[in-house]
């Protein structure tokens, strides 16, 4: 079983990698962002946690965990960034291996794991190689103030909270500019894979 650690910048293209290879090459995917949505939910293994930590503040009238007040907290704080990252990162690593498990029993021949926090992390030791997907700081930047209907101080305190591009990408095995739309992209990731046995 070959394991992909796919990571990148925040609305860079991530899922519409993780899709193509699962698509086009039968890969297995885990989404980490997904579980963390899961986990996020009332009776979520994170849910008390959070509101613990944060207080009452952070619940919405329908119960459920104000997810982009969370945002603007940890993405201009960085001890409350630190905290849910510890928190949060040993109970998804569990779980990403739960997955790497079930997946080998499976007899999956490819497997991608997307992580945005890759590196952050450290999970990159705990795959075989990792892709980075990366886009132009403009691009970047509409896409996320339109994704997430965020105004351009709030997109750029997300961008950088992250690891730096150039860093991201010196330490990727492979790197995947994203411009030029869907098919463009499936063509740099058969690229990327051409001629592989898995």
């Amino acid at each position: 079983m070959f394991i992909i650690g796919l990571t990148g910048g925040i609305a860079c293209g991530k899922s519409a990698v993780a899709e193509t290879l699962r698509r086009y090459f039968r890969a297995v995917t885990c989404d980490i962002d997904r579980i963390t949505h899961w986990l996020l939910q009332p009776g979520g293994e994170l849910f008390d946690v959070y509101v613990r930590h944060f207080g009452g503040k952070v619940v919405t009238q329908e119960g459920t965990l104000n997810r982009r007040l969370i945002g603007e907290i940890i993405f201009n704080d960085d001890d409350e960034r630190a905290w849910i990252n510890s928190v949060a990162h040993p109970i998804l690593l569990q779980r990403a291996r739960d997955f790497l498990v079930d997946s080998l029993q499976a007899g999956a021949r490819l497997v991608v794991l997307e992580v945005p926090l890759l590196f952050e992390v450290g999970w990159e030791n705990f795959v075989d190689e990792v892709w980075a997907v990366y886009t132009y700081r403009e691009y970047q930047l509409k896409r996320l103030m339109m994704r997430d209907n965020l105004t351009e101080e709030q997109a750029r305190a997300r961008i950088n909270a992250q690891i730096s591009t150039e860093e991201m990408l010196a330490r990727a095995d492979v790197k995947l500019l994203n411009v030029g739309g869907y098919k463009a992209m499936r063509r740099r990731v058969a690229r990327a894979i051409h001629g592989r046995t898995f």
